[in-house]
């Protein structure tokens, strides 16, 4: 005898409801899975570097203020509201002393290369000038 589907689904009811719990759940665990992993990798992070003038003239440099240092919101946590790193010995030619480190809320994008590292229009590093003293930003993937 042929039944009707509806006869089907009621006589193997508690069938039909656990595969769409197991659909359901396997659903949860595809779209969830990425995220809760994202939770567990740390940030990245970007540290701030004071280099020589001679330096940075081998770059594009930027000028800042105390106006447009809001555009670079890492180096203005570092430059302003940071405690300072202990000054070290004096500069030689192509050193590098750091002077503090960000953790980025995000992971490092091309965005954030374009904005903080190479100057895409001209493929040369990006320097800031900050009162005198001249800076570079370097990046640190945590994976």
């Amino acid at each position: 005898m042929v039944q009707s589907l509806s006869a089907i689904v009621h006589q193997y009811r508690s069938v039909v409801v656990l595969l769409g719990l197991l659909i359901a759940l396997s659903l949860i665990c595809i779209v969830g899975f990425p995220y809760f992993l994202s939770l567990t990798v740390p940030p990245d992070r970007l540290q701030v570097y004071e280099i020589t003038e001679q330096k940075a003239l081998g770059g594009t440099i930027i000028h800042l203020d105390e106006l447009n240092i809001q555009e670079f919101p890492v180096l203005e946590e570092v430059l302003l509201r940071s405690e300072p790193y202990p000054s070290g010995p004096s500069h030689k030619e192509g050193d590098l002393r750091r002077v503090g480190e960000v953790e980025y809320p995000e992971k490092i994008t091309q965005r954030t290369i374009d904005t903080y590292v190479i100057d895409n229009t001209t493929g040369k590093r990006r320097y800031f000038e900050y009162e005198g003293h001249y800076y570079r930003v370097g990046t640190i993937y945590v994976d």
